[in-house]
């Protein structure tokens, strides 16, 4: 699904890191580093947002660069940590947004839009507050309903950068718990950035750490967090 093949990636004339070789197919992934090591960057660069790389990205065996923007908005979505202002809109309204990549110049509506939405209100238990105002949700529920439009926009791959970041305790192990589900019951590829460590054991098929200009993949869960305190000296 995603492969990346000797990347280097930079900002301005600095790299940031290297990656000689990933391919990931699905699966929950946790992209760890310390700031400024480039997590964001690396998601933006997934999407096509960041063009400041050497090497190939290839999605589905074809590189990125060659995909259209509408093309790739059904195959990549994003969830940021902060949660977008959407006015006066329902939680119900800011799930159909999902489908606009999908819809004609006039935005209609149609019934495989409707039946998308509803499959994802139950996949996530959004059912109580649904068509409460989206401005009234807490951060936790915004954060739910942020990762029901991406999984509404029915892509192969989510983005979420550092999701659990304006999350209390109880909600960021609530977040944790979805995603497994997500990945358990959709066979998507969801790769997301945490400074969060203590849960990727029990939740992550891998992750991509960054450290001293590489990235590297771990694919062994005992080996998540020995690596990870190792690699910062902690």
């Amino acid at each position: 699904m995603l492969n990346l093949s000797n990347i280097e990636i930079r900002v301005s004339d600095r790299s940031l890191f290297n990656l000689v070789d990933l391919k990931l197919t699905k699966g929950l992934i946790a992209l760890v580093g310390r700031n400024g090591t480039g997590k964001s960057t690396f998601l933006k660069t997934i999407l096509g947002e960041h063009q400041n790389y050497c090497g190939e990205i290839r999605l589905n065996n074809i590189e990125l660069s060659k995909i259209e923007k509408s093309e790739r908005a059904k195959l990549i979505s994003v969830v940021y940590s902060k949660p977008e202002i959407f006015g006066n809109h329902t939680v119900r309204e800011v799930l159909l947004l999902g489908r606009l990549p999908y819809q004609n110049l006039f935005a209609k509506v149609t019934e495989k839009d409707i039946q998308v939405v509803e499959k994802i209100i139950v996949l996530l238990e959004l059912e109580s507050f649904i068509d409460k105002e989206f401005l009234i949700l807490s951060d936790g529920e915004k954060q739910m309903v942020m990762i029901g439009r991406a999984l509404v926009q029915d892509t192969q791959i989510i983005l979420l950068d550092e999701p659990g970041a304006f999350l209390d305790v109880v909600n960021r192990y609530k977040l944790s718990d979805v995603l497994k589900k997500i990945v358990a019951e959709t066979n998507k590829l969801i790769i997301y950035s945490t400074h969060h460590i203590d849960l990727l054991e029990s939740h992550c098929n891998a992750v991509l750490l960054i450290s001293e200009g590489k990235m590297i993949a771990l694919n062994e869960p005992n080996q998540f967090l020995p690596k990870i305190k190792q690699t910062f000296g902690i």
